[in-house]
């Protein structure tokens, strides 16, 4: 290994072998011995993420490279490797050649049973799944990034249990596919797991992997009168990033992410909000709604004011509203021939819904709580 004079390394080559568990800390990391150049390093990783690679590696005797990682002076004789977050790992043999395109066991990843049983959920995992349902899409701000993103939120399933999926920016998936996720982000909202894609995560579409289980989303179709709303803007430069303290009056605005002073009027307004809706029997419920769904319903001048907003919504008469897991999916003007689509006798009353956080920055729908049977949708290989 060639060392720098800041006891940085370029890059560091050998063979992996004795790649430990997880450690079970407060920030994950794992250990594992490389094996170079007559000796051998004791190199700790703090990518938790990559421990599946690591393992691979080791599996199949790959001889490896490790990129920019750090190596202090050698103590008692023992050379040490730091693998950071800076860090990368690449491999000679091309696991997907030389596998036929297969996945080896280790990257098949965690199960979903597995992962929700834990106590405390490793910040990245590769996953199996199969797409059961599009459950909403939509647009939102990414918190680290600050853009204004589109994303897709999907139920995903395997073997063993179910969990909702955010696949952020538009992708080539389709529903009743499997595919193989790496480097998802596990996310708790509210007690709840979900998990999401970052900049990292590679899809692959892979062959069936058996059956999946049986989910049952809870997805309603209601006639409701809303009679509560708490709606809130957000502005858009022109080049995705969230403005803060706009003022539609100024004639222009300053956007901190491309430090670009931009005319106010090129800015974008978006829309989202709670609703408290009425149905037509049971109790009071509050959903999330989104931009796309509201536009569906009202026109919204760019210069539009808050109570403008309001008052928009409260002279929407009764409408046929379908959710699913907290986020309204659908509105429509209710008609005659708009009855409830999930099969549930008229006289079953709802349960009070979960009012979902008013939230600046993106967190995955929480699934909402209802009295009543929600419609269910199984896994089957007919898709």
């Amino acid at each position: 290994m060639d060392q720098s004079p800041v006891k940085k390394l370029k890059t560091a080559h050998g063979h992996l072998c004795n790649v430990s568990p997880l450690k079970d800390s407060k920030k994950q990391y794992f250990e594992a011995s490389l094996q170079h150049e007559g000796e051998c390093s004791d190199v700790m990783v703090f990518r938790p993420e990559e421990h599946m690679q690591f393992k691979n590696a080791e599996k199949i005797r790959s001889q490896v490279t490790l990129h920019n990682v750090i190596s202090p002076l050698k103590t008692n004789g023992t050379s040490k490797v730091y693998y950071t977050h800076k860090s990368s790992i690449s491999c000679v043999r091309d696991l997907g050649h030389a596998f036929r395109n297969t996945l080896p066991a280790e990257a098949q990843g965690i199960q979903l049973s597995e992962l929700l049983k834990l106590d405390q959920k490793p910040k990245r995992v590769n996953i199996n799944v199969k797409i059961i349902l599009e459950e909403s899409k939509g647009n939102n701000v990414v918190r680290d990034r600050r853009r204004y993103l589109p994303n897709t939120v999907y139920t995903v399933a395997d073997s063993t249990g179910f969990i909702s999926l955010t696949v952020w920016c538009q992708k080539d998936i389709n529903v009743g596919k499997w595919y193989n996720f790496t480097n998802l982000s596990t996310v708790q909202f509210k007690g709840k797991t979900t998990l999401s894609t970052t900049k990292d995560t590679n899809i692959l579409n892979i062959p069936s992997q058996g059956t999946a289980v049986d989910v049952d989303v809870p997805i309603e179709s209601m006639k409701c009168d809303i009679i509560g709303v708490n709606p809130k803007r957000l502005f858009i430069c022109p080049g995705n990033h969230e403005l803060k303290d706009l003022i539609l009056s100024s004639p222009s605005v300053y956007c901190v992410s491309c430090k670009t002073h931009y005319k106010t009027t090129a800015s974008i307004m978006k829309i989202s909000g709670r609703l408290h809706l009425k149905p037509e029997a049971g109790e009071i419920i509050r959903a999330r709604v989104e931009d796309e769904v509201i536009r569906s319903v009202i026109a919204v001048k760019s210069d539009a004011s808050q109570n403008d907003i309001l008052q928009a919504f409260m002279a929407l008469p009764t409408m046929q509203i379908t959710i699913c897991n907290n986020v309204i999916v659908k509105m429509e003007k209710s008609t005659p021939q708009n009855t409830l689509r999930t099969g549930m006798e008229s006289q079953t009353s709802l349960a009070v819904m979960e009012p979902v956080e008013d939230l600046n920055d993106f967190s995955p729908p929480d699934p909402g709580i209802f009295s009543s049977q929600p419609q269910k949708r199984k896994s089957t290989d007919r898709f």
